[in-house]
């Protein structure tokens, strides 16, 4: 199943450094969510969505980080069609809260103006074992369903640097409201 998840870019970071040896596009993204003054360990991913057999939901692993519910709604992935996921942490604060509820509103506002787009929360079991992991599993992620001519790496690209572009400028006009 590991072999099915195809990632462009793994990037964990917790400010607004540069990823040395990603593309710049990749590294802009990474630093537009970064930008949000609350987020932190952004890091994106990209899965070839047609790889990815409806079948394979219930496996644990890789497969149980994918956006099930739309993709069983869809009975799989449209031609093509990648998952770029850009998920992120919020810190355990008012400001991590204000952060989430920024990028709520920034995917909406997207998806209401024709990106394939989401966020949902994501965490694990609550204990593994006698290990206890509820308070501290929690992440959110983007879910940005790119059907693009997916393929062309040099399309996405500049498709995520425009995102980045679009973020910035949102971050921007709305610093006052932090």
């Amino acid at each position: 199943m590991r072999k099915l998840i195809s990632t462009l870019a793994l990037i964990v970071m917790t400010g607004i450094s540069q990823a040395q040896g990603m593309p710049p596009e990749v590294a802009r993204l990474v630093s537009a969510v970064s930008s949000v003054k609350g987020t932190t360990q952004v890091e994106i991913e990209k899965t070839y969505l047609p790889d990815v057999k409806v079948s394979d939901f219930s496996l644990p692993g890789a497969s149980a980080d994918l956006p099930i519910a739309a993709l069983r709604r869809s009975k799989g992935a449209l031609l093509d069609e990648q998952l770029l996921s850009i998920h992120f942490r919020i810190e355990r604060n008012e400001t991590g809260l204000k952060a989430l509820e920024f990028l709520s509103w920034w995917v909406r506002d997207q998806s209401r103006g024709g990106e394939t787009m989401q966020i949902r929360s994501m965490g694990l079991p609550p204990m593994i074992g006698d290990q206890k992991q509820l308070g501290s599993t929690l992440r959110f992620t983007i879910d940005w369903f790119y059907a693009g001519k997916s393929r062309n790496m040099q399309e996405v690209l500049a498709a995520m640097d425009a995102k980045a572009k679009e973020l910035e400028l949102a971050v921007k006009l709305y610093a006052a409201a932090f």
